[in-house]
């Protein structure tokens, strides 16, 4: 993560989450997004606790260089249990939904969880 910010690469990531955490998303929040914050990724939080459902999608993915798309898939607990390669995405659409995510969410020291 360093050395990527280093050399001027920025990483951001949006944890979109419901109250209340899960035992994985509170490890998190506790131990590894401090430690990604400080070696300089910066992690916003959208939380749609009693909120209407955003123009969102229902699964998480990763955005690299906005040209490559991974889609990321969960356990019910929120563990992380694999990661696929999306072959010809639509990123205008992945895009849209990485600004809305982005304009919604604060920065992870605003968020009292």
């Amino acid at each position: 993560m360093r050395a990527n910010v280093k050399a001027g690469k920025s990483m951001t990531r949006v944890r979109v989450m419901r109250q209340p955490l899960t035992d994985y998303q509170r490890y998190g929040f506790a131990w590894s997004v401090p430690g990604n914050i400080a070696a300089g990724e910066d992690i916003r939080v959208l939380d749609l606790t009693g909120k209407p459902l955003p123009p969102l999608p229902t699964f998480d993915f990763w955005l690299w260089d906005e040209e490559i798309v991974a889609r990321l898939d969960y356990h019910m607990d929120g563990t992380q249990i694999g990661r696929e390669l999306v072959e010809d995405a639509d990123l205008g659409r992945y895009l849209e939904w990485r600004d809305y995510a982005l304009a919604h969410s604060v920065p992870f020291q605003e968020y009292q969880h």
